[in-house]
């Protein structure tokens, strides 16, 4: 008997029994479907951060005071320094901030949001674009005027009926006048400044954040962006040795302050996803084991039914090989038939998932595909092995004698 016979022998022994071998494919196809969904799924969160922190920007660092050390902080003489480019040839610009929660109102209208004090160059190394109004600039940081630009979102919760460009807030009962509105970026949490009220830094120094910051002249963070995405290394050894310096710290002294690159954060984010994401799968898979166990059950079952079939053929000149290949390829037929529909439902559950939410689009990965596919033609080669080897071991006599 050729492959081809062998095979169309086997999908004719399964489609005697639909219902069973529907039954029998299911557990496959759910462990297969959970799967390629989860890993679609994995796929589209990981895309979604590294998006997010590419929007930031690639060459974005985060210098801020460690928490740890006594005493910590810094201040703007920081800030000049790290603007040196002699110093610092790595560094393109540097940000100061000073933040904090405070209340914001408008009216009847309040919330408790982040305040970002902050120049100008804050607004270009977020790449963020004006909904309405302007940005504030230098002249209003040297007159200390009390002005905000808002985040899309804090925006839309202060004036929802309105225009909030030329109106009053107040943050922290200090009245500050609003002259530009964001487009709104979304994301996730306080990355993308939605939230957000800036404010000239002096004003933020003087008027709001002045005990938190240990000081007039003092910053929560200083941002600073690369010449090149590849200077990350070279410009983070720039830094330290400029605030170590600044902070007359003595060899052996810990720094007082820390480092961030914006790329080994999503680096970081990144690696959590993937592991959860195979924990996830890992446990979908053992549906896999499940629906195994029940294709041999079903197997050894058949084997029982068709002991006269299997007398007959041996007593024609079927060899025990031959006996073996035709039940194993009945158990690739159920498991790879299971695994293309499992594939397909996972695929369309995905898109699904991608519909009805719109953070993340899941993505379907040819690997993710390959691995699924492998995966339950394995699981037919093992669990039908020992179905396949029983039914060769049956003797001719006693097959054709089986009622």
């Amino acid at each position: 008997m050729t492959i081809i016979e062998t095979i169309r022998t086997a999908f004719e022994s399964l489609a005697e029994n639909k219902l069973r071998t529907m039954l029998t494919m299911l557990g496959v196809i759910i462990g297969v479907m959970s799967v390629v969904t989860l890993l679609a799924v994995g796929s589209g969160v990981s895309n979604y951060i590294s998006g997010q922190f590419s929007t930031l920007g690639a060459k974005q660092i985060t210098i801020s005071s460690e928490n740890r050390v006594a005493n910590a902080k810094l201040t703007v003489a920081d800030l000049n320094a790290l603007s040196d480019r002699m110093q610092a040839p790595d560094l393109l610009r540097v940000v100061p901030v000073v933040n904090g929660n405070l209340r914001v109102s408008a009216g009847l209208n309040n919330r408790s949001t982040s305040i970002v004090g902050t120049n100008n160059d804050y607004f270009r190394l977020r790449n963020t674009t004006l909904k309405d109004g302007a940005y504030f600039g230098a002249n209003d940081l040297t007159s200390r005027a009390r002005v905000a630009v808002l985040g899309g979102a804090i925006a839309e919760t202060l004036f929802p009926s309105g225009s909030a460009v030329g109106s009053m807030i107040l943050v922290d009962a200090v009245p500050f006048k609003v002259i530009g509105v964001l487009v709104a970026q979304g994301g996730f949490g306080p990355q993308t400044g939605d939230d957000n009220v800036h404010v000239p830094l002096t004003v933020a120094q003087e008027k709001l954040f002045v005990k938190r910051t240990g000081g007039s002249k003092g910053l929560s963070q200083i941002y600073a962006e690369l010449v090149s995405a590849d200077k990350s290394t070279a410009a983070a050894t720039e830094i330290t040795a400029i605030l170590r310096k600044e902070h007359k710290l003595l060899a052996g002294q810990v720094d007082d302050f820390r480092i961030f690159n914006q790329s080994q954060v999503a680096e970081s984010l990144n690696s959590v996803v993937t592991a959860l994401t195979a924990f996830l799968a890992a446990i979908a898979a053992i549906s896999l084991l499940v629906g195994g166990i029940g294709i041999m059950n079903i197997m050894l079952v058949s084997v029982t039914e068709r002991t006269r079939e299997i007398g007959v053929r041996k007593a024609v000149g079927a060899r025990d090989g031959n006996i073996r290949f035709q039940f194993l390829i009945e158990a690739l037929v159920v498991t790879s038939l299971a695994g293309v529909i499992g594939i397909l439902v996972g695929a369309g559950l995905a898109a699904l998932i991608g519909v009805f939410q719109t953070q993340f689009k899941p993505v379907v990965q040819a690997s993710s595909v390959g691995i699924s596919l492998s995966v339950s033609v394995a699981v037919g080669v093992v669990f039908g092995l020992y179905p396949a080897w029983r039914a060769s071991r049956l003797q001719p006599v006693e097959a054709l004698r089986y009622e």
